[in-house]
């Protein structure tokens, strides 16, 4: 299994979910109202100076629909010209 982690503008919070919605993720954590700032971003503060913030999706998922998932948000990913999302994955090695 993998874990990937999407962390993206809440903009576009409607289409990441459609987006692992139609790759079947059925569980999934989310996080809303996060704050912070990417190596190429302004600061997502969420305050006057710095209005905005994101949302993070975390979940596992099965190596037999990894690739359709990776493909899917590096879709997304290149159709928001490399802004406003991030995905990270590694292995996952358990799960309770």
């Amino acid at each position: 299994m993998k874990m990937y982690m999407v962390v993206y503008d809440v903009d576009h919070d409607e289409e990441v979910m459609e987006t692992l919605s139609q790759c079947c993720i059925v569980g999934y954590t989310k996080w809303v109202r996060v704050l912070g700032k990417g190596p190429r971003s302004d600061p997502k503060l969420d305050d006057a100076v710095w209005p905005g913030f994101n949302c993070v999706v975390m979940m596992g998922v099965e190596e037999e629909i990894d690739p359709v998932v990776f493909n899917a948000l590096k879709s997304l990913h290149e159709g928001m010209e490399g802004k406003a999302l991030k995905v990270f994955s590694w292995p996952l090695e358990k799960v309770l």
